[in-house]
């Protein structure tokens, strides 16, 4: 928001950039992820009554901890892709656009 109040320019410390990408996208990671989990869960439920699930409480924490996991661990290429940047924020081939070919006129 301070971005977006700011006319899309970064007022906060560049080492906030990164910290405030990875709350972004891992918010909508575990967002995701935590609703398939809780539709895989109620179908099991609904389609195989007698079958008894992940084992309570313990097998509940168990798959949160694997969906952090996971989604922490997708989401921290924000903090490679930051720190492992070339000097002057491309690979000099396309003019620092990260990949994105233009065609020059």
């Amino acid at each position: 928001m301070a971005e977006a109040a700011a006319g899309q320019v970064w007022p906060l410390p560049a080492a906030l950039c990164p910290v405030a990408n990875f709350c972004f996208y891992a918010s909508m990671y575990l967002s995701g992820l935590f609703l398939a989990a809780l539709s895989v869960r109620r179908y099991l439920g609904v389609a195989f009554p007698w079958w008894r699930g992940c084992g309570g409480r313990g097998g509940v924490l168990a798959v949160s901890a694997v969906i952090w996991l996971l989604a922490c661990g997708h989401c921290s290429i924000v903090f490679v892709a930051e720190f492992t940047r070339p000097a002057g924020g491309g690979d000099g081939v396309d003019g620092g656009l990260g990949g994105l070919m233009v065609n020059h006129v």
